[in-house]
């Protein structure tokens, strides 16, 4: 299939199927699994695997567009999109054979797929400690801990994490229909409800070493090799949202006097977007060879969570009064772009990374 006729396809089901339930998405917390399926159905989340592996090869860049198209219409579920997206970047890169069996069915979403790496990736910058501990045992590993937030998850979900064993860790894939795994309801929150997010808790949950991601003598080189494509994939989440801003920015002009006056106008935002674009669609193509430079990652994915919060802002108040309304397509695109900013790696993390591989030349911290 080809990128062109992929992302015709992804454009008319979020027109017909999911336009019409993003407001019970985002106000009762409808999850649109239905949609998650057919998209699946159609190569949308096909494109970070190999035709080898069962997907269509088109490579990361084109994976940020399909959750682009999402995200102009629903933020919370280009999240979710990203997450099943996500688990099929980890089980594309691993090294392990054993575990890509579950890729052909992520790749079609006849398994739909989450990822509890947050955690980790805080923790490998320093920020929190590692919540997941594990200890070797026949045949693989006896997990114990609490996450919690994890995304996109059901009783017949699968989703990667990570333990922390010893002076190393060990990523894996596991479900909500393993002995030990308990899915525990959150706090309601004040947008992205649709995403089936839950804390999660391990009870001596057994990991066979056929499930294993990376073992530990693995780990140090996966997480890099994950690291720039799970990033990446984030920002057409909010490239979505973003396009979904401007267009509101541009029908509030038609017949406006004052909105000349405001910051944040729609030609600036516009010129900042394409860049942003460009930028990442290069960074993607390197990061699907391996290839693509972490800091640039980094500072990349930050510029996208501030012209996310920008484009929101400029938005509303572009709206006036009609976008202080519930009803109002903008209130929702606030609460969807604060998000953009604060999802791991949240504005604050990235800054932190940026700031100390700056210190450090550039040069990526061992693990």
């Amino acid at each position: 299939m080809s990128r062109e006729t992929l992302l015709n396809q992804v454009t008319e089901l979020v027109r017909h199927t999911l336009k019409p339930l993003a407001e019970d998405i985002d106000r009762k917390g409808l999850y649109p699994e239905a949609f998650m399926r057919k998209l699946g159905e159609i190569g949308g989340f096909a494109c970070v695997g190999s035709a080898e592996e069962g997907g269509s090869g088109l490579g990361l860049s084109d994976q940020i567009s399909v959750l682009r198209e999402i995200g102009k219409e629903c933020g919370a579920t280009a999240f979710s999109a990203w997450c099943q997206a996500a688990c099929a970047w980890y089980l594309h890169q691993t090294p392990n054979q054993a575990v890509k069996r579950y890729l052909p069915d992520v790749l079609s979403a006849k398994v739909l797929a989450g990822t509890g790496m947050s955690n980790t990736v805080k923790h490998l910058a320093g920020i929190e400690d590692h919540l997941l501990q594990a200890v070797a045992t026949e045949g693989g590993y006896t997990v114990n801990g609490i996450l919690p937030w994890v995304s996109n998850l059901g009783e017949n979900h699968i989703w990667a994490n990570t333990a922390q064993i010893g002076g190393s860790y060990v990523m894996f894939i596991t479900g909500a229909q393993r002995e030990g795994v308990s899915l525990i309801a959150c706090p309601e929150f004040c947008a992205l409800e649709g995403t089936r997010t839950f804390a999660v808790k391990f009870d001596n949950v057994f990991v066979p070493h056929e499930d294993v991601l990376a073992e530990p003598d693995q780990f140090a080189d996966f997480i890099k090799s994950i690291k720039t494509g799970f990033i990446l994939l984030q920002i057409g989440i909010g490239a979505g949202i973003i396009d979904a801003c401007l267009k509101e920015i541009e029908l509030a002009n038609v017949g406006s006097e004052t909105n000349y006056f405001l910051d944040h106008g729609f030609d600036e935002l516009t010129k900042r977007h394409n860049m942003l674009l460009v930028k990442t669609e290069k960074l993607a193509h390197e990061s699907y060879q391996n290839q693509a430079n972490l800091l640039e990652t980094l500072q990349t994915r930050a510029d996208a969570s501030q012209l996310c919060l920008d484009a929101a802002q400029s938005a509303a108040l572009h709206a006036g009064a009609k976008g202080y309304l519930m009803s109002s397509p903008v209130q929702r695109r606030s609460r969807e772009a604060l998000f953009v900013a604060i999802v791991t790696p949240a504005l604050k993390h990235l800054r932190k990374e940026i700031s100390d591989l700056e210190f450090m030349g550039g040069e990526e911290f061992s693990i």
